[in-house]
């Protein structure tokens, strides 16, 4: 359990400071100074763009990492993959569009009717990026308002911090620029900017991680202490320990099969089950067992833990026929690639006994006689498999090639 987090109103210093943490200051000066580029005739504005583009780009790396519960400022290599910051651009972008359209427009009060719902509206647009939403989606007003309904009057509280840093940023370039000469007003006024921006994604990454629950994600942070799939299964191993020492077979079976059916277990505990129903004699379910973990591993492309798992359910009953012929197929060419002839053999057999009358079981018979004819020398074996399937082929072809097969192998039962 995590305690919860101190309440963001209660940590107004710190989050002021927030861009002092060595991190933070290294790149809000490295930003700054790279600022005068944009000095540069022609091509300045170019310049200008790239370093404001990595600006946000931080500032969201900080809103993604203090929503999940990671107080320090990330370091200078920027984090955030994905699209997650073309996606913030988007947003900003064609939000301060429409605003400063409608200023251009002349539309004076309807700008500034804009500019307040936006300031309302983006830390909900901000935190929908974060938390993996698209574009699309964050621009829908109706996700907004659904946020909006999750924290109530706190998001609003969010809302108007949010615009008091704005607007106290606002002030203070305007304040600079009157007062200090232009180089150098430029140079203090992107200072406080991007101060002004990290301080403002700081802030709505507290109140995402604050409320998180009522956003409906899991902090990083959190996630990390959540039991792995590796604990969860050695913690279900010692519960059914427990049963075994009660003498409750019946029980330690039930526990695993019920989890087996819930989620993805480890082999162990695959391995674990087939031991217990081996004991209880359970052959139904064993076979039934094999066959869908088999299937499983195949599926996964785990091709050797498949085939230790077909031969291992072969061992337990040469009469398996739980073989699913997809899977199948592929397991007899991992097994002929890895020479393992005796397994393609029993395998091809545990296929024809799935289904006799597949379109490729006169195949898998020719295939399986003739290794046990040339390699093995069986060719007892050999005729046994061809006339089992010619009995039960409806493939005019098929019955053409095993019989043909049949005529080639000597009368007498004897190897060739």
């Amino acid at each position: 359990m995590h305690s919860p987090p101190v309440p963001f109103w209660q940590r107004s210093g710190a989050i002021a400071k927030y861009p002092l943490h060595p991190a933070a200051l290294a790149t809000l000066l490295l930003l700054t100074i790279l600022g005068m580029l944009g000095w540069l005739p022609n091509s300045g504005w170019i310049f200008s763009i790239i370093i404001y583009f990595a600006g946000y780009k931080y500032a969201f790396e900080i809103l993604l990492r203090t929503a999940n519960g990671d107080l320090q400022p990330p370091e200078v290599s920027i984090e955030a993959q994905n699209g997650s910051v073309w996606r913030l651009l988007g947003v900003l972008l064609a939000l301060a569009l429409a605003v400063k359209l409608t200023f251009v427009a002349g539309y004076v009060a309807v700008g500034v009717l804009m500019l307040v719902l936006f300031t309302c509206i983006q830390p909900a647009l901000l935190a929908l990026l974060a938390t993996g939403d698209g574009l699309l989606t964050a621009l829908n007003p109706a996700n907004a308002l659904r946020m909006v309904g999750r924290i109530g009057v706190v998001y609003f509280v969010v809302a108007a911090a949010l615009l008091l840093i704005q607007i106290a940023v606002l002030l203070a370039s305007r304040s600079l620029a009157a007062t200090l000469p232009g180089f150098l007003a430029s140079l203090v006024i992107d200072a406080v900017f991007f101060w002004g921006l990290f301080v403002s994604f700081h802030l709505l990454g507290l109140a995402m991680y604050q409320y998180h629950d009522a956003l409906g994600y899991t902090p990083s942070r959190h996630a990390d202490a959540l039991p792995t799939p590796h604990d969860r299964d050695q913690a279900l191993l010692d519960r059914v320990e427990v049963r075994i020492e009660e003498d409750d077979l019946p029980g330690a079976i039930a526990l695993l099969r019920d989890e087996l059916g819930e989620r993805p277990v480890a082999p162990v505990v695959h391995e674990r089950y087939r031991q217990l129903l081996r004991e209880a004699g359970e052959a139904e379910a064993l076979d039934a067992h094999a066959g869908r973990y088999i299937a499983m591993l195949a599926q996964n492309g785990q091709d050797r833990l498949a085939l230790g798992a077909l031969r291992d359910a072969l061992d337990t009953n040469p009469q398996f026929s739980r073989l699913d012929p997809e899977h199948g197929t592929g397991l007899v060419r991992r097994a002929l690639e890895l020479g393992q002839f005796r397994l393609v053999v029993d395998a091809l057999r545990a296929l024809l006994r799935a289904d006799p009358r597949h379109p490729q079981a006169p195949k898998w018979a020719l295939h399986a006689a003739q290794l046990l004819q040339v390699r093995f020398g069986d060719t007892t074996e050999a005729r046994a498999v061809l006339q089992a399937t010619r009995e039960t082929c409806r493939n005019e072809a098929g019955i053409v090639d095993l019989d043909a097969a049949l005529r080639t192998l000597p009368s007498d039962g004897s190897s060739t």
